[in-house]
This record gives structure tokens, sequence and C-alpha cells, in this order.
């Protein structure tokens, strides 16, 4: 009994803590179902800020118990707690409410109690996160769900057959010339891609279309930023009337956000040379964000216009990126195999004018240690043969007010990638 006792007073701090956590959490919980039912939907609630803290703690307490006494107390204490939430839902389905979110989160509250006592902190706290999350987007997550069309539905269905049927079963060897492709490597480097654009497109549905230009270039941009570019292009000749600024800022924010997005497609594949090219990427960002802002503020630029954006994902376009890259693959080992680094270099200027992804993670999949200086500087002068591409758009499709507008956010882009290419390769 003695022992039992100092077991116990030894365990002590360590339980008080995982109480603590597990109050706030329920109590982080309750105050999100307390504030959606009675301020937001002016409803009576299954359970508030007090109940749901009490129902954490229930949790807890099983737990708890079960330690010491078995799992029976466990089940028991769970089985009563589901029958007292199945009554309170019959309750309310009477008067009509057949919603049974408050209820699930309820059984969810007890359940991450128990998970906090087994010591699952970090666990129980992202589950929090999540479900906290997911509550307090109710209206965002209809209104997202009401923008959706036939083709996105379509959409969503191709990139789980792309990701979770088509890849499994495609083998994992190298072949064709130099042993370059792997149809698995280059695959996953299609899920990886697509994946980012489709995110980025629900980024835009969920957030809406009129958000600001500045913003709706920069979601546009994950999707993009050539599409972007085309678009406002093409807008500015049909409409002389509307504002060159709107567009010239959409069209930049869009440029500006290509380099985050390369650079986490580096970290995807190539962790080593992503940490070698943080710095450029970080300072050309930097400088491009701020020049975006900059024209943002300027009369005219912060007038709110819709980024059109048509879903990114098809079979077709996850076809046509492998093959892409299967080339790219092809002619950096050509290259490298027979002219060096000027030969990727070559690579880089050629492709990153048609296809900044295909190029980064070719880059990226086959650059060692020794060569990240070689690697990072092919992939930052693919990004000024694209953004001299996408200027070039600008001059055919736009008109000379655009392509003023558009040339001095583009021209720093281009100094900064340049002098990012020049402090690298100097230290």
């Amino acid at each position: 009994m003695m022992e039992d006792l100092l077991t116990m007073t030894g365990e002590l701090p360590a339980l008080l803590v995982r109480l603590l956590i597990s109050l706030g959490i329920g109590f982080l919980i309750g105050l999100e179902r307390e504030y959606a039912k009675r301020a937001l939907d002016k409803e009576e609630q299954f359970a508030g800020v007090r109940t749901y803290t009490l129902i954490s703690l229930f949790g807890f307490l099983a737990s708890f118990l079960a330690d010491r006494h078995g799992e029976g107390v466990f089940i028991a204490a769970l089985c009563g707690f589901i029958a007292i939430v199945i009554a309170s839902y019959v309750m309310t389905a009477k008067a009509g409410n057949y919603g049974i979110t408050t209820e699930l989160s309820a059984i969810i509250t007890f359940l991450l109690g128990s998970v906090v006592f087994e010591g699952n902190i970090l666990f129980a706290v992202i589950i929090t996160v999540i479900l906290t999350s997911l509550l307090s987007l109710k209206l965002p997550l209809h209104r997202f769900i009401t923008s959706l069309t036939a083709q996105d539905i379509r959409a969503f269905i191709q990139f789980v057959i792309i990701s979770a049927v088509v890849l499994p079963f495609l083998p994992d060897d190298d072949f064709g010339p130099y042993d370059v492709w792997n149809l698995r490597n280059i695959w996953t480097m299609v899920i990886v891609v697509t994946g980012i654009s489709l995110a980025g497109y629900l980024l835009s549905k969920i957030l809406g279309g009129r958000r600001g230009t500045l913003l709706a270039g920069i979601v546009g941009g994950l999707v993009s930023s050539t599409a972007v570019t085309l678009s406002f292009a093409r807008r500015a000749r049909e409409h002389p009337s509307g504002s060159r600024m709107v567009a010239a800022v959409a069209i930049v924010a869009a440029s500006v956000i290509l380099y985050p997005r390369i650079l986490l497609e580096t970290w995807l594949v190539n962790r080593p040379l992503a940490q070698h090219m943080a710095l450029p990427i970080a300072f050309i960002t930097v400088v491009g964000l701020v020049t975006t802002f900059l024209m943002h503020r300027r009369p005219g630029g912060t007038t709110l216009e819709e980024v059109p954006l048509t879903n990114p994902l098809n079979f077709g376009v996850a076809v046509q990126f492998a093959l892409a890259y299967m080339a790219v693959l092809w002619l950096i080992a050509f290259a490298s195999e027979h002219y060096s680094a000027q030969g990727l270099y070559a690579a880089g200027l050629i492709f990153g004018a048609t296809d900044m992804d295909a190029i980064t993670l070719s880059v990226a999949r086959k650059a060692i240690p020794e060569q990240n200086t070689e690697a990072v500087t092919a992939i930052l002068l693919a990004t000024l043969s694209n953004t001299a591409m996408k200027y070039m758009i600008v001059v055919f499709f736009g008109d000379g007010a655009l392509r003023k507008a558009v040339g001095i956010g583009f021209a720093a882009l281009f100094i900064a990638g340049a002098l990012g290419i020049a402090t690298m390769r100097l230290f």
C-alpha cells in the first residue's frame, strides 16, 4: 500500500499536467461549439464550454480508472456516454434538428481526454486543431461545396485514381537512355505537381475569387502563373476601360508565388538542395512581394477583381506533364554527359520557359550535394526564362499600358533573380 502511494506521488506532477491539457482541450472545443450554436445558429446546443470540459475530464478519468481496474471500466464509461449522446440526439431530432456534428464532437472529446491520459499529448492536440478547424469552417465549407461543378468532382476522382490506384502498380525499375526513367518516380512527380495545383485551386474556391487582387493573384499562382498571365493580358485588351494596374498586380503576384512553389517541390524530393536554395529564393520572394505590394497601393491597384481559374487537374494534363518530365530528365542526363554544367544551365533556360515544374523536379531528383550550386543556378535560370516568357505573353496579348505596369514588377523579379544567382555563386 505504501509503495503504491509513493509511486502515485511520484507520478502526480505528470498526471496533473495531462489533466490540465485534457481540460484545456475540452474547453477549446466547447468554446467553439457554444459560440457556433448560440451566437451564429441561434440554437440550443447539446453541450457548451462547461459540458465539453467535463466530457474531456470524464474520458481522462475513465482511462485513469481503467489503468488500475481493467479495460472494462473504460468500455462501460464509453458505452454509457454514447447512450447519453444518443438520447440527446433523439430529443433534438424530434424538434427537427437532424445534425449530428455536435454529438460526434462530444464523443471525440471524450476519447481525446483518454488519449491525453495515455500520454499521446501531441497527437491529441493535432486532432483537436483538426476538429475545431472543421467545426469553425462550417460556412466556408458549405460555400465551397456549392461552388463545385461536375468537372471539379471528376477532377477529384481522377486525382484519387492518379495517386492511389495507378501509382502502386507501376514498376520501380530504371530504364531508357542513361537509365534516367523510372515509372514510379515519374508518376510520383506527377502526383506532387497536380496535388499542389489542386490545393491552390481548392484554396481559391474556399476564399472566393474576389478577395482582393493581390491575394487572388497569389492563390492563382499556386494553380498556374502562366494561366493567370494569359487570362489578364487578354482581359486587358478586350476591356480597354479596365484598370491596367489591377491586371498587373495579379500577374506579378502570381509570378512571385512561383518561387515558394518551386522551393516546396524541391524540398519534397531533395531536402539538402532545398536548404541550399532557400536563401536566394527567400530574397527573390521578398523583393517580389514588396514590389507587388507597392503596385497594389497605387491608384487602381486595390480594385477587387476576380481571377479566372479552371480546375488544373485532368488525366490528359497529368500524362502531358509526365512526358515533359521524361524529356527533361533525358536532356539533363545528355547535357551533363557531354557539356557538364553548361548543358544543365542550357536545359534550365530552355525548359524553364515552358514548364517550371518539370525542370525543377528533374534537377532536384538528379542533384548530388557536390552539385548543389550548379543545380540551384539551373533552377534560377529557369525562373528567369519563365519570367521572360510570361512577359512575352503580356507583349503579344496585352496592350502598351499593361506591358509598362507588368514590366516594372518583372524587372524587379529579374534583377533579384540575377543577384540571387551571382551572390550564391560568389559565396
